[in-house]
């Protein structure tokens, strides 16, 4: 472990600690023969500067909090990835922080961005309402992604949920479904906007949805796991497949995919023969299945690179209206033969 400190490596090199400073943060005019000594003392005693110690001399941070509902969720490392992409370019770096789907550990997390001068935060929020939250980020930059609360302005970054779920009902309806149920994770505006969207799908082509095969589950799964072994999920399945005869199914996230499709292996119901089945969502592992898979492909990277620019521009003191931003998804279809 290195104990060095700034003053060791002042000693070190007969010089004062502000030189060391300056030399370290290239902050003032120092001479080249200064710089080596300093250079060299701080090789040969493996001195790391401390960012948190540097944070609070300069009296401003180069971190940026993401604070993610569910880090288990590879969509939202993926959307991490192309946010830290454009901020290390730009000198910040990306500090990933897991609400894990629980909206008091959220609000803890906020305090602690704002107590520990974060220069701002990229936020996957839980809670819906953010009346009680806006006055702990009032004075941090802060984009929304993936899911848009209530109660706050400030510029958000979507996918097109609306779209998408109209462009996914109609593929289904395409390939034969009448009867279609939908089921998403605990009801938000994101997966309100893809009910929505299917809604209009089964309007536009004249069919009849049943309102009791619209299901919020009163749960959000943490990981894919949760859903294999999950009674309510279990029992919702057995609910629109046996009660209400479904010929097809839609799911809001590929965690309930993965339920869903563990519910069909156990009981050898075959997809896209026995049922039709599409999802938001193209995870990785869907390619590993001997089966067609009806997917909406949200642009991550475009996502993420989105709303780490509209961050820097809030960083940049850019003044411009809060707004709502849409990345264009697309639908796949993985393991066509």
């Amino acid at each position: 472990m290195n104990d060095a400190s700034m003053k060791d490596v002042a000693t070190r090199a007969g010089v004062s600690t502000a030189t060391v400073s300056h030399v370290i943060n290239n902050s003032c005019n120092v001479r080249e023969e200064t710089k080596d000594k300093v250079n060299r003392a701080i090789k040969e005693l493996n001195y790391r500067v401390n960012p948190t110690a540097r944070k609070l001399r300069n009296g401003h941070s180069k971190i940026i909090g993401f604070v993610v509902s569910n880090l288990a969720h590879y969509f939202y490392m993926e959307l991490g990835n192309a946010i830290e992409s454009v901020l290390n370019k730009n000198g910040y770096e990306l500090f990933y922080i897991n609400s894990n789907e629980n909206p008091e550990k959220e609000k803890a997390q906020l305090e602690m961005c704002r107590l520990e001068n974060f220069a701002g935060i990229i936020v996957v929020p839980v809670n819906n309402n953010w009346k009680d939250l806006e006055p702990i980020i009032s004075n941090i930059p802060t984009v929304f992604i993936d899911r848009k609360p209530n109660s706050i302005d400030r510029d958000v970054v979507l996918t097109t949920n609306k779209q998408s779920g109209f462009d996914l009902t109609c593929k289904m309806i395409e390939k034969g479904a009448k009867n279609i149920a939908f089921i998403a994770p605990q009801h938000d505006d994101t997966m309100q906007l893809r009910v929505d969207g299917f809604k209009n799908a089964m309007k536009s082509n004249n069919l009849e949805y049943d309102p009791e095969c619209i299901i919020f589950c009163n749960k959000r799964p943490k990981i894919y796991g949760e859903l294999a072994e999950d009674n309510d999920w279990i029992n919702i399945l057995d609910y629109v497949i046996n009660e209400k005869h479904v010929d097809c199914i839609i799911s809001g996230n590929d965690l309930f995919a993965f339920g869903a499709i563990s519910y069909f292996n156990k009981k050898d119901i075959e997809i896209q023969k026995d049922i039709l089945f599409g999802t938001f969502d193209d995870t990785f592992w869907m390619n590993n299945l001997n089966t067609e898979i009806y997917s909406v492909a949200q642009n991550k990277k475009g996502m993420g690179e989105k709303a780490a620019k509209l961050l820097l521009d809030r960083l940049n003191n850019e003044d411009y209206e809060y707004d709502e931003y849409c990345i264009e998804a697309s639908i796949l279809t993985l393991n066509k033969e």
